[in-house]
């Protein structure tokens, strides 16, 4: 059996054990992996977290991209896809959480060292101030150039920048997903203060 189909058999398992939990249909594509990879790796020390690591596609893009896979954070929800991710990326950090909430749930000596978070949540869905306090989370724990890189089936921007004080740029689209993907990247706006109030509710 091919790694892909074991993929795509393990992912409609769970979308059907959870289809409220699962936000995409299917797995992503290898082509919005690699889109999200050129992105995402500019050096094998890059300290990169994937929230809503699923099956490990774009994980596998990354690596395959020259990132180290010790330089990863997986971060997924479902305890079988968890276990999974630990069996296939057996050096990365693999963690069973809330991906909406990264900073309360990485790794201490991790907050601060990482340079980008790539979220595969349905951040779309969410209400403005869940929205706001899921941005906080992710740059929270971030250097302080460090991006947000959301993919979403959305031909618009899945984060409101202005409300939320950001920078927003569409960086491409897979077209060979199902559906069509697009990828964009978001950075801080100066001054905006975004990650400060998550970094000081946990420090409380």
């Amino acid at each position: 059996m091919t790694s892909q189909t074991t993929e795509i058999g393990l992912f409609l398992r769970r979308w059907l054990a959870h289809p409220l939990r699962v936000g995409a249909i299917m797995p992503s594509s290898r082509a919005l992996a690699r889109l999200v990879a050129r992105n995402a790796v500019t050096s094998p020390d890059d300290t990169v977290v994937e929230l809503g690591a699923g099956t490990g596609t774009v994980t596998r893009a990354l690596v395959e991209a020259g990132l180290d896979e010790g330089r990863l954070v997986l971060i997924e929800l479902d305890r079988d896809l968890v276990a999974y991710l630990r069996r296939r990326f057996p050096s990365a950090t693999v963690i069973e959480g809330d991906a909406s909430r990264p900073y309360d749930i990485l790794p201490r000596d991790s907050i601060g060292k990482v340079d980008t978070v790539i979220s595969g949540i349905p951040a779309l869905q969410f209400p403005l101030e869940k929205q706001r306090q899921f941005i906080g989370q992710c740059f929270a724990a971030m250097r302080a150039d460090g991006q947000l890189l959301q993919y979403t089936y959305s031909l618009a921007s899945p984060l409101p920048t202005a409300p939320l004080k950001l920078s927003g740029k569409r960086l491409g689209l897979a077209f060979a997903n199902v559906p069509p993907a697009h990828l964009w990247g978001y950075t801080p706006l100066e001054g905006s203060g975004i990650g400060e109030a998550a970094a000081g509710e946990a420090a409380e």
